[in-house]
């Protein structure tokens, strides 16, 4: 699935790590946080559900006929999220612990649209425990089809289309 002079590498919205920075910079404006800084779980799933909900969205308004009239593109970022043992985890991510918090007050520019709608679903994501958010990813069937629990690593892809179907198909 290519988009004419788009790789599948470049399609996306954002970087996955400036937006997990963005989420890490929205977690450390909690009131009433547990803890400091955001955990690995609460960040993976963050990005996970903003990755699904905003795809979803944005596919179904195209679907509708575009009556939203929504021109965005489907993903949020294109780095690989794979299944792994409590849910849905982008390594890039994981794997990078010299990400920090940040505003990212430019990552949004001319796309106040989409900043909008991941505060909004930031408010409930981090606020709900991290187990709660590994028990609602562990329902996807897009994590249930490529989780395979005999595997040694687990580390199955998991096809961003299906994720934004399953999505598309819930909002």
């Amino acid at each position: 699935m290519k988009k004419e002079g788009v790789t599948q590498k470049e399609k996306g919205l954002f970087s996955a790590k400036k937006l997990a920075s963005y989420i890490m910079y929205k977690y450390s404006q909690l009131p009433n946080k547990i803890s400091d800084e955001i955990s690995p779980l609460k960040l993976q799933k963050s990005l996970y559900f903003c990755f699904a909900y905003w795809g979803g969205f944005v596919r179904k308004g195209k679907n509708k006929e575009n009556e939203l009239n929504i021109s965005f593109d489907e993903y949020l970022f294109s780095e690989r999220i794979e299944a792994w043992v409590y849910g849905p985890v982008v390594p890039d991510v994981y794997h990078d612990k010299t990400i920090k918090a940040d505003e990212q007050i430019s990552l949004f520019k001319g796309k106040e649209y989409v900043k909008e709608f991941i505060d909004d679903l930031l408010t409930d994501i981090l606020t709900t425990s991290d187990f709660k958010l590994v028990s609602m990813s562990h329902d996807d069937k897009c994590w249930i089809k490529n989780f395979k629990k005999s595997e040694i690593f687990h580390n199955n892809e998991i096809p961003k289309e299906e994720i934004i179907r399953e999505y598309a198909r819930q909002i």
